[in-house]
């Protein structure tokens, strides 16, 4: 790393204390807009079922807390070095630890071999994309669980660019156990994982063993601390099944609000069935750039996904900014800046008007959230469509860029 990029890290740090210790209550103004966390996220809901677990109450009793066990046993941890309160100096250095770290994997993702024969952005650009994204730093200091999910998600892809397949392992279990969406990238992890001995049937099966260990013995973690494995359906059985019908930035709400209760299981099959179906075929076709299927991968579950937030399409750009051999190549990249910015000006002002005036209703809401699932579609299929004009002019012209793994 050069100076420019330690700079930007305690620039961010810098920012981010500053904005804690000049404006305390600005975390909990964050937590309670539901376009920066969710209940699958929310900082409140955590100390409530931290609470309930130091006191010998199961946190999963009542439906208050729907998070993994391993953040009761992350955060009782912290606690022995301060208060975790959300504007304690402990859960402050934290978070902005957590996000300097994930910025430091993007940047180790983008001088890895495998893309290390593209022109690449600066790491200090890197660097500023992520922890200078005013989606993140409000995901950071609303202080949403999501920040650790996507700080293992990003760790995982780093450590499987430099063939440290089994940390890299580790992470992912890690961040499909507080994340269950961050499974779908298994497949193009495989591709990964095996790229320098070839996917044969014996290094498929030992990577596929090794992740379902991982992640058994992360379940295991919440039955000896709950005695039971009633936490899976608070956890997992909420986010797979929608329990929880909160506003979101998502597509589910609306129509599950709508919905007879009789339909409801059909269409909640028919919606992760949605988010799930893309995973293979985008893993198959850009076999030969397992990172850019990464990434595509991420940006529709950011779309599909039960309870989405902002948060997730900062991270998706912050990948998206490691494949600068993309960017001439994409027509539509001001249409969808300008579609998102619309929809993360009006959500906020929509919800408002809907839950606290009075004057509007639940259609202004899910309108906007419409428009903004719409900027995020033009994104996507945007970047998949320059991804494979590359590869298909690479093949008629060797000096084109083709990116291979």
């Amino acid at each position: 790393m050069d100076s420019k990029t330690w700079a930007v890290f305690v620039a961010s740090a810098v920012l981010k204390l500053s904005l804690n210790f000049l404006f305390p209550s600005l975390h909990s103004i964050l937590g309670q807009h539901v376009e920066v966390t969710t209940s699958m996220t929310s900082f409140k809901q955590l100390k409530e079922g931290l609470h309930l677990y130091e006191i010998g109450i199961s946190p999963y009793d009542g439906g208050v807390y729907h998070q993994a066990p391993i953040f009761l046993l992350l955060f009782k941890f912290l606690g022995k070095f301060g208060s975790t309160a959300p504007n304690s100096p402990t859960i402050n250095v934290f978070y902005v630890f957590t996000d300097i770290i994930t910025a430091y994997f993007l940047c180790a993702i983008s001088k890895s071999q495998s893309l290390a024969k593209t022109n690449q952005l600066a790491d200090w650009v890197i660097a500023s994309i992520y922890l200078f994204n005013p989606l993140v730093v409000a995901t950071n200091i609303s202080r949403s669980t999501a920040v650790l999910s996507n700080a293992a998600m990003i760790g995982s892809i780093a450590y499987a660019c430099y063939n440290r397949n089994i940390l890299s392992v580790m992470f992912l279990a890690l961040a499909s156990h507080t994340n269950i969406y961050t499974a779908y990238l298994f497949p193009p992890f495989l591709l990964l994982w095996t790229s320098a001995t070839g996917a044969t049937m014996a290094s498929v099966t030992k990577y596929l063993i090794f992740y379902i260990a991982m992640s058994a013995g992360l379940t295991s973690i919440g039955y000896f601390m709950t005695g039971s494995l009633q936490y899976l359906s608070a956890t997992y059985g909420s986010l797979l099944f929608f329990k929880d019908l909160a506003p979101n930035m998502g597509l589910w709400w609306y129509f599950f609000m709508e919905m007879f209760d009789f339909f409801r299981p059909l269409f909640t099959y028919i919606f992760q069935l949605y988010s799930l179906i893309y995973v293979l075929p985008i893993t198959f076709r850009l076999h030969n750039c397992p990172l850019v299927a990464i990434t595509c991968i991420v940006g529709i579950t950011t779309i599909s996904k039960s309870y989405p937030e902002v948060g997730d399409l900062g991270v998706y750009i912050s990948l998206l900014s490691l494949f600068k051999f993309i960017f001439p190549n994409v027509r539509y990249a001001l249409l969808a800046a300008l579609v998102i910015l619309h929809s993360l000006v009006l959500a906020p002002n929509f919800y408002h008007l809907w839950i606290y005036l009075g004057s509007g209703n639940a259609n202004f809401f899910y309108a906007i959230t419409l428009v903004y699932t719409i900027g995020m579609t033009i994104i996507i299929t945007d970047t998949l469509r320059a991804a494979l004009l590359i590869e298909f002019q690479g093949t008629d012209n060797p000096s084109k860029t083709v990116i291979q793994i």
